[in-house]
């Protein structure tokens, strides 16, 4: 999956294009290619060689995966590390094929990080830090998307403010973030059934080391 993304990202606006077009229209191979270059209203010569034709291929298995806006965020997760966030911003604006939740959501990903793997940025505290890597190394832990954490619930405040937030979906599946000072995510995962008392006994390590 993390080679489909950065390959993805690395071909920019025209990337996005062209896994929306797969989504959206059923199109592969060189028909997808075709339908996305019309989409962008002129030639792209990143769009036009048989690499690109080979990509086609990761793009529908990772669309059968995870589905179109998490893919789409994983994308923006890798393409906000290099470009420019006003950029991306405005490129996401300019996209119609979005309605206007996941436009935000989007937009969210690009300018605070919401639903990537690990935010950890500048504001990002040496608690915060130490508890994500308590967190990630729980059998199992896999990356929650930034929509659920609207949906937790605070259940522990770190000495440095860093809030611990958890919720458990319609199907019983545990989650757990983390907010900053502001109530941005700065962390999202979850964990399956087998692996619940794993992270319980990471939140108690949490709670005992850094409240």
């Amino acid at each position: 999956m993390d080679e489909v993304v950065k390959k993805v990202a690395a071909l920019g606006l025209p990337g996005v294009i062209l896994v929306i077009t797969m989504a959206t229209t059923g199109f592969t191979g060189a028909a997808a290619i075709t339908a996305a270059l019309a989409a962008l209203g002129g030639p792209a010569g990143m769009l036009g060689g048989i690499a690109v034709l080979g990509l086609t291929g990761l793009i529908t298995d990772a669309l059968a995966k995870v589905g179109l806006e998490d893919f789409l965020t994983e994308i923006y997760c890798q393409r906000r590390q290099t470009e420019a966030h006003g950029k991306l911003l405005e490129e996401i604006e300019s996209l119609s094929f979005f309605d206007g939740d996941m436009r935000d959501r989007l937009k969210t990903t690009v300018t605070d990080g919401c639903g990537c793997a690990t935010v950890v940025n500048s504001s990002s505290t040496d608690d915060a830090n130490e508890a994500i890597a308590i967190l990630e190394n729980v059998p199992g832990m896999t990356r929650a998307h930034h929509r659920d954490f609207i949906s937790s619930h605070p259940i522990m405040r770190l000495r440095d403010g860093t809030v611990v937030r958890t919720w458990k979906n319609p199907v019983g599946v545990d989650h757990v973030f983390l907010g900053d000072r502001n109530d941005r995510m700065i962390y999202g995962g979850f964990v399956g059934w087998i692996h619940s008392e794993g992270l319980q006994q990471a939140l108690t390590r949490i709670r005992r080391d850094f409240t």
